[in-house]
């Protein structure tokens, strides 16, 4: 009874001190020996048996072999980064691919773990009970072990350069730049790291940091899980769900400032008194905002991931024939967004003097008109957050704009309760291109 009841307790503790530990932030380390005493990941496998199933469904647990297959596992300029603990004197490396130590530094324990701990917790059948530090002390764990980095350096050592230049490109993203974005606005809350850091995307439930304290915006960790490949690229979640999942305005109404409605616009929701416009409902954010092209050394092509996420115009030919070229493409997307921004600028000179006109309403009517303001405001609000001057869906853009134009119109009548129009042909043309998209692609998938 007592010798099963001091094994929980070790056990216990063990994990968690480990637990203590991996929640130690660091600087990037390099991609290089630290001089600690690496354990594998045989090692790591026997306190952490779900994350080493993970990785081993990842591209890391493979690295070393991508090498192999192209005949470059001699090549001394690529194997730093498909390896752990390379050193650059000797040039050696601990092990092949990128294991846990890569990432969270050796384990610094012993080079033996799983022995040992099997033997402090088993091998002493008349062993009394023991302080847990004393076993703890035994096993030679040290604040070194296993830190967690989730600075975007920490993948940029080797995701980046001529191949692939990720974390360059993700420099130079908005991205980059969200934990300033949000800290330098006088609004901001708590809640709004949740789109804005990957510290409180990381975190626990009940460990959220706070404004105060976080230091990181949106690195890689925040788009993708190391530990999972279940989504592919080790997405957090479903690319077709990723990006909507920040960039919405999480049901905002009237009388708020509609961030970031990139969702509701693609969907063609969340307007006041709006019919639908699918536009290209097949398209997902992905599609148009991740181009990417393969390094070429042969046609001195450089690679591009598509980390800045700014819309580079030959994507559009990979899906539309009828562009001779990306200028061209680019264009015609121009000619859209001048129309769009046309008719806003145009509409927001009305929407301003109806604001003036309803200042000078009093009484109980002064509700309806003030109602009414907010609806109009909202609508072009809506435009101007989105930030894609329409593009996102060129149709429903203008639908909110002439909404909003129509209340205007309907304030400075002195008539703020007139109705607008009603869903109708452009509601039922609205569901039959839906249909038609739906029926292409099913038709597109069975064959």
């Amino acid at each position: 009874m007592w010798r099963k009841r001091d094994k929980i307790l070790i056990l216990a503790g063990l994990s968690f001190i480990l637990v203590i530990l991996f929640s130690v932030p660091a600087l990037a380390i390099g991609s290089q020996d630290d001089g600690g005493n690496y354990i594998g990941p045989d090692g790591c496998k026997y306190c952490h048996p779900v994350n080493f199933n993970e990785w081993m469904q990842t591209n890391h647990s493979r690295a070393f072999n991508t090498l192999v297959e192209v005949g470059q596992d001699k090549n001394e300029d690529c194997i730093p980064c498909h390896v752990t603990g390379y050193n650059k004197e000797t040039k050696t490396y601990k092990f092949k691919d990128i294991t846990c130590e890569e990432c969270h530094n050796s384990g610094d324990l012993s080079a033996n773990i799983a022995q040992r701990v099997t033997k402090i917790i088993y091998s002493q059948e008349n062993r009394s009970s023991q302080d847990l530090q004393n076993i703890l002390d035994r096993m030679n764990l040290t604040t070194k072990s296993m830190v967690v980095n989730l600075s975007a350096s920490m993948c940029g050592r080797c995701h980046q350069g001529e191949h692939y230049p990720t974390y360059e490109e993700w420099n130079i993203s908005g991205h980059a730049r969200a934990l300033a974005t949000v800290k330098n606005d006088t609004r901001a809350q708590d809640s709004c790291l949740k789109c804005h850091s990957v510290e409180w995307i990381t975190a626990g439930e009940h460990q959220k940091p706070t404004l105060d304290q976080v230091t990181l915006g949106l690195t890689c960790e925040a788009c993708h899980n190391v530990h999972d490949s279940k989504n592919g690229k080790m997405l957090r979640a479903p690319k077709k769900k990723l990006c909507e999942s920040c960039h919405n305005m999480d049901g905002e109404k009237p009388g708020s400032p509609a961030f970031h409605p990139g969702f509701e616009m693609r969907q063609s929701v969340g307007g006041v008194d709006t019919d639908p416009y699918f536009y290209q409902p097949s398209a997902g954010c992905e599609d148009c905002h991740r181009y990417s092209r393969q390094f070429n050394e042969s046609m001195k092509l450089e690679a591009i991931t598509g980390h800045t996420f700014k819309i580079d115009f030959r994507v559009c030919l990979e899906c539309h024939d009828g562009y001779p070229s990306a200028e061209e493409a680019e264009k015609f997307v121009r000619k859209h967004q001048e129309n769009v921004m046309d008719h806003y600028n145009r509409t927001l000179i009305k929407v301003n003097d109806a604001a003036r006109y309803s200042a000078t309403i009093s009484g109980p009517e002064r509700e309806v008109y003030d109602r009414v303001l907010n609806e109009a405001r909202f609508n072009m609000k809506f435009v101007e957050a989105d930030r894609s001057k329409g593009e996102h869906n060129p149709g429903y853009a203008e639908e909110l704009i002439k909404k909003a134009e129509v209340k205007a119109d309907n304030i400075l009548k002195g008539k703020p309760g007139a109705a607008v129009d009603m869903p109708g042909f452009d509601l039922i043309s609205g569901i039959m291109t839906l249909l038609l998209a739906i029926l292409a692609v099913t038709i597109k998938n069975k064959k």
